[in-house]
């Protein structure tokens, strides 16, 4: 293949996964972009095989790797390490991409010159066990390129989600790879790494991934493992985003905002700390954190009832 179809790398994690990646799998493989890798790496799973035997249906179409279990961090990281393309991306073993979600990142980034400093992210949408679209669960975007800081300040208000990116290999080089210290909270951290060194991004409408909300999800299975190593996270992010904020970009209060929303009083503790040092919170800034707080306790609450009454599945 020439430079204008760069090789692209597709790594899947997967631990005790038989369930659902044979339909990522597939997805991978029947990618409208022609020059693709797909990476499966099989993170110490303990499933009696049927991962491995999933895997291994697939013969040379697809690179397999086995490790011990490291957890997502780990896996990635293997994968980026054995990759042999010039760009990135990352698929959930029970999650699916759209045919074209490859070819159209591509188009995207010879539209803008083949710029490596800027990063597509496409559209996506939510599916149930069943591989059935959730009504109203497309999260689209309009077509737009955001400056390194426009970029930060979206993924702190709004999760990223990070099979909807791909993501030049250089920017590995340039940020690390994914902490393996961390197991629940890895991709995140890589995002705001990223747009921390001044990496843009550029936000398609179109649909690439399907996202699958399950039980099974870490989210769902482990809150509290969660909490505990988000509040780890906190002791080095808190004092970075108070010294890159300013009053266009708020980066502490909005990262604040978030953690009220899950009643997190210690990281909120750690933010006020911070922001007192440099006068980055308003009164009324301030008060709507004590009351966002608030509405966070009652929260569980109001989900569980919610959930009960239509039982749907939990996102977050």
């Amino acid at each position: 293949m020439t430079s204008d179809m760069p090789l692209v790398s597709i790594i899947i994690p997967v631990y005790n996964g038989a369930n659902y990646m044979e339909e990522a799998i597939d997805s991978a493989l029947s990618q409208s972009y022609p020059n693709i890798e797909v990476l499966v790496i099989n993170d110490g799973s303990t499933d009696d095989g049927a991962t491995a035997r999933t895997a291994r249906k697939y013969g040379d179409r697809i690179k397999y790797y086995e490790k011990p279990n490291g957890g997502v961090s780990s896996a990635l990281n293997l994968g980026i390490r054995e990759m042999n393309g010039s760009y990135f991306s990352w698929l959930s073993h029970d999650d699916v991409y759209e045919k074209t979600k490859v070819e159209k990142q591509i188009a995207l980034i010879k539209a803008n010159g083949g710029d490596e400093d800027i990063i597509p992210y496409c559209s996506s949408d939510c599916i149930n066990e069943r591989s059935e679209v959730f009504p109203h669960s497309l999260s689209q975007k309009p077509d737009k390129l955001y400056s390194s800081r426009e970029a930060l300040m979206l993924v702190i208000k709004n999760t990223a989600a990070g099979c909807s990116f791909l993501i030049p290999k250089k920017v590995f080089d340039k940020v690390g790879m994914f902490d393996e210290k961390l197991r629940y909270c890895q991709d995140i951290v890589m995002w705001w790494n990223i747009f921390l060194n001044g990496f843009s991004m550029i936000m398609s409408s179109d649909l690439g991934v399907h996202y699958r909300i399950h039980k099974q999800q870490v989210t769902q299975t482990m809150p509290e493992l969660h909490r505990v190593e988000a509040n780890k996270i906190a002791e080095s992010i808190v004092p970075m985003f108070a010294e890159k904020s300013d009053k266009e970009f708020n980066f502490l209060y909005y990262y604040a905002k978030g953690e009220a929303v899950h009643a997190n009083k210690t990281i909120l503790r750690m933010c006020f700390s911070e922001a007192e040092k440099t006068r980055l919170f308003s009164f009324s800034q301030k008060l709507s954190l004590k009351l966002i707080c608030f509405y966070g306790y009652l929260r569980p609450f109001i989900r569980k009832v919610y959930y009960r009454l239509f039982r749907r599945v939990k996102t977050s």
